[in-house]
């Protein structure tokens, strides 16, 4: 079996996580050791990464921000090993954040241009279309109801766009 090559999961999060609750996620999620993970804010990452040796090097790299708005409180960047991303696809890790935060998450995989896949706590999946600028993003188009996002227009044509 060829082992995947490294790449990064990227996302937007409806609750913040604190970092060590983030830490504990991904330590799980992945079945890691301690210092197989870097977990850092991302406007710090370089102060953060100063208590490390210079040749350190990490099967899960993770930085978050928390200044996000709009219907997101969070966003998360984290660059994995090929072997990290055969044992939790995109999707999957997604439904499980979700899940353990009780959060809903907007990601992007295969949807066409403009459109972006969120994730609610329950694992159900919905296209959604969103509005942003430089931190706030906004939903406005979904393809069913968004759980305390009333305003939040439902539109199953979402589906067909390719």
């Amino acid at each position: 079996m060829t082992e995947s090559q490294a790449t990064g999961y990227d996302w937007l999060s409806s609750r913040p996580v604190p970092q060590t609750e983030l830490r504990t996620f991904l330590l799980e999620c992945f079945a890691i050791a301690e210092d197989e993970l870097f977990v850092g804010h991302a406007d710090r990452t370089d102060d953060e990464l100063r208590a490390y040796p210079p040749d350190a090097a990490f099967a899960a790299f993770c930085t978050y921000d928390h200044q996000v708005s709009g219907h997101f409180a969070m966003s998360l960047s984290v660059g994995i090993e090929g072997r990290l991303a055969d044992q939790v696809g995109r999707r999957e890790f997604a439904e499980r954040f979700a899940a353990r935060f009780d959060a809903y998450v907007l990601y992007g995989d295969t949807e066409p241009p403009g459109l972006w896949t969120v994730i609610l706590p329950d694992g159900s999946r919905l296209r959604a279309a969103l509005e942003e600028d430089d931190v706030r993003c906004v939903l406005y188009a979904a393809t069913a109801p968004v759980p305390g996002l009333p305003q939040v227009r439902v539109d199953e044509g979402l589906w067909q766009i390719r």
